[in-house]
């Protein structure tokens, strides 16, 4: 399923870079539609109407094209920013939970939260797994932004991620560092460049980030 959602969201996420791309659209802009539209198709999805539901599935369909616009939007444009990786997944958290709360309008309100749960747990190993790929590559962290006036909202959803989302992020490393102990026989502080890369390969990190879309 993750292959198709791939082959059918990227080129259309491709587009729509291409578009804004030449406009003055900032890629934040781009989080916060997609962030209302994924609201609105939870409100959808909490009624009873068919119909409803049915408009909900287009909207939430919108917002993964949007969802993956906006990186590729601020990779295009150099306005790649640790403010927009923070703003990004503190809204997509947001919307997921809207989204499960809806659905305990349906079944089992248990159900709705275990399946948050194991979402939530599977997109951190998506976003953990692409930034050890990264890190084992040498590439650079983002930059602070927004600055001046707007430094307040990084502070803000920095925090927001700090409180409840690093812990989920350090337990994943912890235990990806015992893993890559148990298996090389040393720590990850220890390893050499070309080990890390070995570790943290293309292939293990695709298919993380495929189960984390695939969710």
């Amino acid at each position: 399923r993750s292959e198709l959602v791939m082959f059918l969201v990227r080129p259309a996420a491709n587009a729509v870079v291409r578009v804004l791309a030449r406009t003055g659209v900032e890629p934040w802009q781009v989080v916060a539609g997609h962030t209302v539209i994924g609201f609105v198709a939870a409100y959808l999805v909490a009624t009873y109407s068919h119909s409803a539901w049915v408009w909900a599935a287009v909207l939430l369909q919108v917002k993964t094209v949007l969802d993956n616009a906006d990186g590729g939007l601020a990779r295009a444009t150099g306005r790649v920013t640790e403010f927009g990786r923070y703003f990004d997944t503190v809204c997509d958290l947001l919307v997921n939970v809207a989204l499960f709360a809806a659905l305990t309008r349906h079944g089992p309100a248990a159900g709705a939260w275990v399946a948050f749960v194991i979402v939530t747990l599977a997109l951190t190993a998506d976003f953990n797994a692409e930034r050890l790929y990264k890190e084992a590559r040498g590439v650079k962290p983002s930059e602070p932004g927004p600055p001046g006036a707007w430094a307040w909202s990084l502070a803000l959803v920095r925090g927001f991620y700090q409180a409840v989302l690093s812990p989920q992020d350090r337990a994943y490393r912890a235990l990806d560092a015992w893993l890559f102990r148990t298996a090389a026989g040393k720590r990850w502080t220890e390893a050499d460049s070309g080990e890390r890369q070995r570790w943290a390969d293309l292939f293990s990190t695709a298919s993380l980030v495929n189960l984390g879309l695939s969710t």
